[in-house]
């Protein structure tokens, strides 16, 4: 069942569509002819008779026949393969951004940041995240590959480095800090914006360092990153800065994924998050289907 990146509607009428619903390793026809294939043998085995086998080894192979002739092309090779995340808009992801966004096109049309969402964000039905815990979700926003693109970093980087301001929360904060899995392109830019001093969380030391930054003494650090849906790696990322004497009390993303636990896990160990976005699958939904309206405004 593949979502039509474009008009935002799915093929609900295709034979694949219709079984996905079920348990697929018991009703898709290639699991039911190697269950026939596996039945055939195991009868000859235990000697059940030749023309028994050889009855559930033709009707292996005809269900085999019939899944290959009604399932399409595309729907195979995303068995096979996995099927890969489209994007929700036809306008390059390398589109230049400026302060106004979409904002020529009218009312409900995108800001400047919500538009660098919109042309970073992709469908998959039925895609994941996450390491020690999945969830679910159709739609990711893939603010790393923004960061690459001049326009759009310095919209995320004057973004966050307001919304911060605006939190009020800033007191004795010396330090930005960031996993390095997470966006350290928009961390360091974020960090000069401020004045600030930015480190790196690594997962594993590497010669003896768990932390990758220039400074003094440990004092008051956040967290930032662009995107937070597993809360592990955040946590994780305030684990450390504690062990190497910083506190932390709050950590500042740009988009906020409820399908995950972040929030949650990150309250467990004291400390807030502040998104400045939460978009759930359905209001990333919404978003291209707006931001398709106003895509000739790019």
């Amino acid at each position: 069942m593949v979502p039509d990146p474009l008009s935002g509607s799915r093929d609900d009428s295709s034979w694949l569509a219709a079984i996905a619903k079920l348990p697929r390793y018991v009703v898709q026809p290639f699991s039911l002819a190697a269950v026939a294939f596996v039945g055939a043998i195991v009868i000859a085995v235990f000697d059940g008779g030749w023309w028994l086998s050889l009855a559930t080894l033709v009707a292996g192979i005809v269900v085999l026949v019939i899944g290959l002739r009604a399932t399409p092309a595309s729907a195979i090779e995303a068995l096979v393969s996995g099927q890969a995340y489209q994007p929700v808009s036809d306008v390059s992801a390398t589109t230049p951004v400026d302060t106004e966004g979409a904002a020529r096109g009218g009312p409900g049309a995108l800001s400047a940041i919500e538009t660098v969402c919109f042309l970073h964000t992709y469908v998959r039905e039925g895609g994941s995240v996450g390491r020690n815990r999945i969830f679910h979700v159709d739609y990711f926003v893939d603010l790393m590959t923004a960061a690459l693109i001049p326009s759009h970093l310095e919209c995320m980087k004057s973004e966050l480095a307001n919304h911060i301001r605006r939190s009020g929360q800033l007191k004795d904060v010396t330090t930005l800090a960031c996993p390095k899995r997470g966006n350290l392109l928009l961390l360091t830019a974020v960090a000069r914006e401020l004045g600030m001093e930015p480190v790196f969380v690594k997962e594993r030391p590497l010669f003896g360092k768990t932390l990758e930054g220039i400074g003094g003494r440990p004092k008051v650090a956040a967290v930032v990153d662009d995107v937070s849906s597993d809360g592990d790696l955040l946590v994780h990322c305030v684990q450390v800065l504690s062990a190497n004497g910083y506190t932390v009390r709050r950590a500042f993303v740009l988009v906020d994924r409820p399908e995950g636990d972040a929030e949650e896990a990150l309250a467990k160990v004291g400390v807030e998050l502040v998104p400045l976005f939460r978009y759930s699958d359905q209001d990333l939904e919404a978003l291209a289907s707006r931001g398709r309206r106003f895509a000739g405004s790019f």
